[in-house]
């Protein structure tokens, strides 16, 4: 219903323009028989005036029931879906290791109702990350492969320490606490960190989707965060890719 700038329905919509196609069309003819036939000259001047108008509602008419509203979900699922998948990848792909080597990036299909998988490798690391984009809300997950022999909160505490600074920093821009829980999939332990994000807190407004000086911030903090994450777990030899992609348990 608000996929247009002016919702009209479709039946009425339709109706007008064959409605002023109709003015058109029969006021022009109206003004060609004045022209060569005395006896209707002084038809000619309205006939004009006629033209004109309905040539401009009609013009007008085409613009406003036919361009797609800005605010629309269609087109705001559409501007979230170029973000995921092309200005944060082309930003993900500036990032380097501990070691200054660059990251190859490659993006999973679409995983859940609004993230994407993101796999970030160099010559020395790795870092799998799933992003959701829900509007104005992030939320940002890492799974990291639980050592063989370690027990789990031992494990979580230790990655707590670990990731303490990476966090910290993010949530000096509005992210929330991060959230450590341990899992097991198919047999593999793991603990996903958790960090969610509302983005109109760092400044960027309502209308982020609609922004483009937001997104490239959004892009380019979150590509920022997972370099400090890379850099970290490279450090601390920590597993942060798994066989399954990072997702919301």
């Amino acid at each position: 219903m608000d996929r247009f700038a002016a919702y009209i329905p479709r039946w009425l919509r339709w109706g007008l323009l064959i409605v002023l196609g109709g003015l058109v069309l029969g006021f022009s003819v109206t003004f060609f028989v004045s022209v060569n036939d005395p006896g209707f000259r002084n038809w000619s001047s309205a006939a004009v005036s006629v033209v004109q108008i309905a040539l401009t509602a009609f013009a007008y008419v085409l613009v406003v029931f036919f361009t797609e509203s800005s605010q629309s979900p269609r087109v705001l699922q559409r501007k979230a879906r170029h973000i995921q998948t092309v200005l944060m990848p082309e930003v993900f792909s500036r990032i380097t290791d501990d070691d200054g080597a660059p990251v190859e990036v490659s993006v999973g299909d679409q995983s859940g109702v609004v993230g994407y998988d993101y796999t970030l490798r160099s010559a020395n690391a790795a870092l799998r990350m799933w992003v959701g984009l829900n509007v104005h809300r992030v939320i940002v997950i890492v799974f990291c492969a639980q050592p063989d022999g370690m027990e789990g909160t031992d494990f979580l505490e230790n990655l707590r320490k670990i990731f303490h600074d990476t966090t910290k920093g993010a949530e000096a821009i509005g992210y929330d606490e991060p959230h450590y829980q341990s899992a097991e999939k198919n047999g593999r332990r793991f603990v996903s960190v958790w960090q969610t994000w509302d983005i109109r807190k760092g400044g960027t407004g309502e209308d982020f989707l609609t922004h483009y000086t937001s997104q490239l911030f959004f892009a380019q903090d979150v590509a920022l965060m997972a370099q400090s994450f890379l850099r970290t777990g490279q450090r601390n030899q920590i597993t942060m890719t798994m066989p399954f992609a990072p997702r919301p348990l």
